[in-house]
């Protein structure tokens, strides 16, 4: 039986050029670790560290979900504005 191809989305999504920073402060000001905001995001703490340091960004449903983490925390404008 052959294999099942998945498609997974290679769609690019435009970030603001200081989101490495604007996570940092997030994480700064949430409390969290890195480890707890990547469980909460559904991720590995490496890949949370990679986006926080600019080497990645975060795919659609990543960033949906930290944007929905900061704002039930108080702290969406930091990556809605």
């Amino acid at each position: 039986m052959p294999r099942q191809r998945r498609n997974y989305s290679r769609r690019t999504y435009q970030f603001r050029e200081d989101f490495p920073e604007r996570l940092r402060r997030f994480q700064e000001r949430s409390g969290l670790s890195w480890s707890e905001t990547a469980r909460c995001l559904g991720t590995y703490r490496h890949t949370v560290w990679r986006w926080a340091n600019g080497r990645a960004r975060p795919n659609y449903q990543h960033r949906k979900a930290l944007v929905e983490l900061a704002d039930g925390m108080g702290l969406g404008h930091l990556f809605t504005g």
